[in-house]
């Protein structure tokens, strides 16, 4: 017959490895793509090219997302947590300037995984529109 401490201490594990599987589950989510939506909070990020040149970025940061496998600038195992959103446009800019620090949700229209040090970020979304 078991002691009661061993009967908990095996509740214990099974709760704990039930908890691990959601964890898992997590990881293994579908790749962002064209027309997913991407929410987080914004953020302004002031930097410098290296040659130079003031870079003015807004980023969404999210959870980690992961990015399609077939762009040779992922980073598949760890996913993206920051999408440059690319504001050529002052109305853009206008458009993002109040909603600093607040969680917004962009559809991203066109996306890819960052490649020069233009792009301020894990991942860029050159076209996109802010959703309700």
């Amino acid at each position: 017959m078991r002691s009661t401490y061993q009967r908990n201490l095996a509740y214990a594990l099974v709760v704990a490895l039930a908890a691990l599987s959601f964890c898992a589950g997590a990881q293994a989510q579908q790749p962002i793509k064209a027309g997913d939506s991407l929410t987080g909070t914004l953020r302004l990020v002031n930097t410098r090219h290296p040659n130079g040149t003031k870079i003015q970025a807004y980023q969404v940061v999210s959870a980690p997302r992961m990015m399609p496998s077939d762009d040779e600038f992922c980073d598949d195992k760890n996913g993206a947590t920051t999408f440059h959103l690319v504001t050529m446009e002052d109305k853009l800019k206008k458009q993002l300037k109040p909603l600093l620090g607040k969680k917004i949700s962009v559809k991203a229209i066109s996306l890819h995984c960052s490649e020069t040090a233009w792009h301020i970020g894990d991942a860029v979304v050159f076209e996109w529109a802010l959703q309700p």
